[in-house]
C-alpha cells in the first residue's frame, strides 16, 4: 500500500510548513529464502511540501511534473489546488505549474505554414494579434485534429499553440460563429486571395495564367440559405443543396478562386461569371477551362469552338441535340484497329478525332473507348441480363460492348486523342481538394445558419485544404501520409517554465525523420517571446514561397 513519506519538514511559528520534501512510497515484502522482509519503494517525488495532514495521509506539494497539486494516499488520487487554498502558505516565489502539453504536430506545421508562406498571407489579412491568432488556431485545429471531433478551445489547451496567442481566450474557441463571422466578409475573401495569388506568383509568375473551373455539390437542410434549392446534379436523388464553384491552378492543383451558387444554377452565365469574376478582382486569366457535361451547352460552344482565344475541354452529353451515340456508328468500324489504339495508366484506349459542326459552330469530337471498362462491365451485364441481352438486335449487342466504356470530348484544341485525355484527366486534381474539403476537413455537413457564417466556414475549409495540399505535395515522394505524420509527432511533448522557456521532451528517431523531411530539427528548448517575434509577427515579405 501506498504512503506519503516526508522528509525535513521545518514548520513555522504558526505551525506552517515551510520546508521539506515528501515522495510516494509502497511497502513491498521481499521473499529470499525462507525469510521475507519489508522493503520500500519509491513510486513518485512529490516535491516540496506546502501542507501535510496529522495522519500524514493528504498532502499539498509543489510537484515537479504535476505542480501544484493535492495528494491523497487512502485513495492513491490526485486532484487539483487553488493556489488561495487556505492550507497553504501565499508566496510569490512559487513558480507556476507546468503542464506539459503536445507539442510535435502543432510545431512542425507552424514551421510549414511560415515557410509555405501561408502565414504571411494570413497576416496581412488579419494585421491586427486578436484575429490573427484566432484564425491560426483554427486553422491549425481544422488540420490537426485527423478526423477526430475535439473542439478547437480543448485542441488548443493542450498544444504548444497555448503559449503564443494570450490575446485569444481559450474559452472563446470553442464557439465558431464569432470565427465564422470574422471570414464570412466578401472582402475578406478578395484579400485573401489577392495575398496568396501574389505570394504564389513570387515563385511562378505563370502561377494562375492556366486554370480550370468544376463545382460541387454541398446537400444540406438550412433554413433561410439563400444558397439552397433543389437539384440533382452531382448526387443520386432530388436534394436541396447549394454548389461550390472552384477554380484550380492547372499546374499546381491549388485553389486560386471560389464561389457559391444555388444548387439548380449550372450553366454558361456560372462559369462566365466566374472567369470575369476571376480576372476582374485578381488579374488571373483563366486561359482553359475543363468541364463536366452538366456545363455543356449550346450557349458554351458559342463561346468556346474553334477559333476563340480561350479553350475547352467538355464531357459531350449523352442527351437530344448532342450526337452522341451517332458518333459511335460513324467510327465503329474503327475500333479495336491497333492505329488508334493507345494506353494510360494500365487501361488501352481507343481513340478518334473528328471535326463537327454543333450548334452552327466547330468543335472537335473526340472519341473514346476505355476498353478495359467496356470489356469488364459488359461481361457483368451479360451475367445480369443475360435474356435481355439475347432479345436484343445485332446492332444493339455491339453497342453493349462498348457502351460502359464510352465517352466524347468536346474542345476546340487540336490535340491528339491520348494528349486531350491526359489534360482532361488533369482536372481529377479537382476531384483530390473536393474529397480533401469534404471528407478530411469536413466541409461537409454545412451546419452554419447565416448567410455570412456559410461563407465564412467555406473560406476556412478552403484556407485549410490550400495548406494540407501544399502539406501533401512536401511528402509526396516520401511514401508518408500526412495522418501518420501528425499523429507520431502528437507524441513530442513540452512543458513551459516561469521564464517563457519551453522545455522540449527528447524526441524518438521516427519523429525526428518526419522533422527531417521538413528541414527542421527539433529543438531542445524554444524561447516564447523569441519564438513569436520572429514567426508570428511576419509581414507580408517575411516569408517567400
Amino acid at each position: 500500500m501506498a504512503f506519503i513519506k516526508a522528509q525535513k519538514i521545518v514548520y513555522d511559528d504558526n505551525n506552517h510548513i515551510i520546508s521539506g520534501s515528501a515522495a510516494i512510497v509502497d511497502a513491498v515484502y521481499v521473499s529470499t529464502g525462507s525469510k521475507a522482509h519489508s522493503k520500500q519503494q519509491v513510486r513518485e517525488r512529490l516535491g516540496k511540501v506546502l501542507y501535510l495532514s496529522s495522519d500524514r495521509k493528504t498532502g499539498v506539494f509543489l510537484s515537479p511534473t504535476r505542480g501544484l497539486v493535492e495528494y491523497n494516499a487512502s485513495s492513491d488520487s490526485f486532484s487539483p489546488v487553488d493556489p488561495d487554498d487556505s492550507r497553504i502558505i501565499k508566496e510569490e516565489y512559487y513558480p507556476p505549474t507546468e503542464i506539459h502539453t503536445v507539442f510535435g504536430d502543432t510545431y512542425l506545421m507552424l514551421d510549414f505554414l511560415k515557410k509555405s508562406g501561408l502565414l504571411s498571407v494570413l497576416r496581412i489579412v488579419f494585421p491586427k494579434d486578436e484575429a490573427f491568432g484566432r484564425v491560426v488556431c483554427h486553422v491549425l485545429h481544422g488540420i490537426l485534429k485527423d478526423g477526430s471531433r475535439i473542439t478547437c478551445d480543448n485542441f488548443i489547451q493542450k498544444s504548444f499553440t497555448s503559449y503564443l496567442f494570450q490575446e485569444v481566450p481559450a474559452p472563446t474557441l470553442h464557439s465558431d460563429t464569432r470565427f465564422f463571422t470574422l471570414l464570412g466578409n466578401d472582402s475578406t475573401k478578395m484579400q485573401f486571395f489577392q495575398a496568396f495569388i501574389s505570394a504564389m506568383q513570387k515563385k511562378d509568375p505563370d502561377f494562375g495564367k492556366g486554370c480550370y473551373v468544376d463545382s460541387t455539390p454541398l446537400p444540406n437542410d438550412i433554413e433561410d440559405n439563400p444558397f439552397n434549392a433543389l437539384c440533382c446534379h452531382g448526387v443520386s436523388s432530388s436534394e436541396v443543396m447549394s454548389r461550390l464553384i472552384l477554380v484550380l491552378d492547372e499546374k499546381s492543383g491549388l485553389p486560386v478562386w471560389y464561389d457559391i451558387i444555388p444548387g439548380n444554377v449550372l450553366d454558361i452565365n456560372t462559369i462566365m461569371a466566374t472567369v470575369n469574376d476571376v480576372a476582374d478582382n485578381r488579374g488571373i486569366e483563366i486561359e482553359s477551362l475543363v468541364l463536366d457535361a452538366g456545363y455543356v451547352s449550346k450557349e458554351l460552344i458559342g463561346v468556346f469552338h474553334i477559333g476563340t482565344e480561350k479553350t475547352i475541354i467538355g464531357r459531350m452529353p449523352a442527351r437530344k441535340g448532342y450526337p452522341f451515340k451517332t458518333l459511335y456508328w460513324e467510327v465503329k468500324d474503327l475500333i479495336g484497329k491497333g492505329k488508334y489504339a493507345f494506353v494510360r495508366k494500365n487501361h488501352t484506349y481507343f481513340g478518334f478525332r473528328k471535326e463537327i459542326d454543333l450548334f452552327g459552330h466547330q468543335e472537335y469530337a473526340y472519341i473514346y473507348v476505355d476498353q478495359n471498362n467496356a470489356l469488364k462491365r459488359f461481361g457483368e451485364y451479360l451475367v445480369e441480363h443475360e435474356e435481355e441481352y439475347a432479345s436484343l438486335k445485332a446492332k444493339d449487342k455491339d453497342w453493349m460492348t462498348v457502351k460502359y466504356g464510352y465517352f466524347v470530348l468536346l474542345s476546340n484544341r487540336d490535340l491528339t486523342p491520348k494528349e486531350l485525355l491526359s489534360e482532361y484527366f488533369g482536372r481529377t486534381d479537382i476531384e483530390v481538394v473536393f474529397k480533401t474539403s469534404k471528407e478530411y476537413l469536413d466541409l461537409l455537413p454545412l451546419s452554419k445558419w447565416t448567410d455570412q457564417t456559410v461563407r465564412g466556414k467555406i473560406l476556412h475549409d478552403i484556407i485549410n485544404t490550400t495548406a494540407l495540399l501544399l502539406f501533401r505535395k512536401k511528402l509526396k515522394q516520401s511514401g508518408h501520409s500526412s495522418s501518420e505524420i501528425f499523429g507520431k509527432c502528437q507524441s513530442l511533448m513540452c512543458y513551459r517554465n516561469s521564464k517563457g522557456i519551453v522545455t522540449v521532451e527528447t524526441p524518438n528517431k521516427q519523429v525526428k525523420e518526419y522533422y527531417h523531411l521538413f528541414g527542421l530539427d527539433v529543438p531542445a528548448h524554444v524561447d516564447l517571446k523569441n519564438y513569436i517575434k520572429t514567426s508570428l509577427k511576419c509581414s507580408s515579405t517575411f516569408a517567400t514561397i
